[in-house]
Parts: structure tokens; C-alpha cells; sequence
């Protein structure tokens, strides 16, 4: 299982190779500990080729940080996802964000199958679900937040109360309508750039920088 905050690197086929092959013992208990490696080759399995491919590595991320989080926010995803993509702002580019808009609804569709039928000595229910409405709005909140962060750095110091007025005032502009304009972020950010953390694994890096240049 990965660290809670820290991307894991993709399956190896091997990893895949045994769990496909495990999971045809009927009656198994799956331990806990290996929810999230059961449930990443599940993705793999049903869903990830359903997805463009240049969304397929970000989504099998995302639900690598999402999976360990399920048991301690009792299958809530918004409060889950309030929190994962707070911490997960500063460590990826506004792309990641932008991909995660498109692909959380077969995301969240897998996660409401497959969870409660993982044969756990206790399952997990998918008790509340993530509407687009409320997704953009937790978007467009962390997307400001980057914004107005990335502003103030440019000026020598980091003044929080600062942060958060720019960030309240940022967000009415993130948006077209009732939906966030992808177009909008772009000017807005672009002129930012990303820099992966130096401590990642080179995988996670490549990764993080393709994204960036989307």
C-alpha cells in the first residue's frame, strides 16, 4: 500500500499476474492491507482502458490515494476528496485537477461497484457520493488557492490572510456559467509552471511533468 500522500508507482505485471490469479479462490478474505493492490487491478481489469490514454496514469493514481482513505472517512467521498485534493494542490500541476474533473465519474462509478464487494473481514460501503457540481467547487477552490499562493510568493513572503482574499476572490473567475472554464485555469496558471519535488521516484516525476505539458 502506498504512503497517504505520496503517489505510488504504477503495478508491476507481475503484481497484476497474482492477484488475477488469486481472486478466482471463492470464499477468500482479501486482508485490508491489500485493498488498495486489489482494487488497482480491478481498475485495470473493468475500467482503465475505458479512459483516453493519457488519462489512464493519472486515474489509477488518484484512486491509489483515494482507496487507503475509505476506511477512516467512512465511505464519505466528499470529505475525502475535500481533503486529497488540499493535499494534493501543491504537489501536482493544475492539469492533474483538470484531468480528475473528466474522469471522476467512472472513477467514483468503480469505486461504488467494486468497494462494498471486496471480501474484507469488514467491507466498506460507498455511504456518500461526489457530484460534478460540488467536485468543480472544491476544484475551483484548491485551483484559486494556487493561484493567489503563486502570487503572493512572487512578492518575498507568504501572508495567509492575503492568501485566502485572493483565493475568495479568484475563484468567481475560474468559472463559465455554472461550470469551470479549463480555458480560464490555463491563462491563469500557465504563466506559474510546475516543478516536481526533487524526492519523488523518476516514474512519479516523468509523470508529473508530462502532465504539465498538456
Amino acid at each position: 500500500m502506498p504512503k497517504q500522500g505520496q503517489f505510488a508507482k504504477s503495478v508491476r505485471q507481475k503484481r497484476l499476474n497474482d492477484f488475477k490469479v488469486k481472486r478466482h479462490d471463492q470464499g477468500t478474505v482479501i486482508d485490508e492491507s491489500q485493498l488498495t493492490d486489489f482494487l488497482t487491478v480491478r481498475f485495470a481489469l473493468t475500467t482503465k482502458k475505458k479512459l483516453p490514454l493519457t488519462q489512464r496514469e493519472s486515474a489509477q493514481r488518484l484512486l491509489q490515494e483515494v482507496v487507503p482513505r475509505l476506511r477512516s472517512f467512512d465511505g464519505q467521498l466528499p470529505d475525502l476528496m475535500a481533503e486529497l485534493i488540499n493535499e494534493l494542490n501543491a504537489k501536482t500541476p493544475w492539469q492533474f485537477f483538470w484531468q480528475l474533473n473528466e474522469f471522476w465519474p467512472l472513477v467514483q462509478r468503480f469505486l461504488q461497484k467494486e468497494v462494498p464487494a471486496v471480501p474484507l473481514k469488514s467491507r466498506i460501503l460507498i455511504k456518500q457520493t461526489l457530484d460534478q457540481a460540488a467536485l468543480d467547487a472544491l476544484l475551483a477552490r484548491a485551483l484559486a488557492q494556487k493561484i493567489a499562493m503563486a502570487m503572493v510568493l512572487g512578492q518575498g513572503r507568504v501572508d495567509q490572510h492575503k492568501v485566502k482574499q485572493l483565493t475568495d476572490m479568484m475563484i468567481p473567475s475560474l468559472y463559465e456559467g455554472a461550470h469551470l472554464s479549463w480555458i480560464k485555469v490555463r491563462k491563469l496558471l500557465v504563466p506559474f509552471g510546475f516543478v516536481p519535488n526533487d524526492g519523488l521516484d523518476e516514474t512519479t516525476r516523468q509523470w508529473l511533468q508530462d502532465l504539465a505539458a498538456l
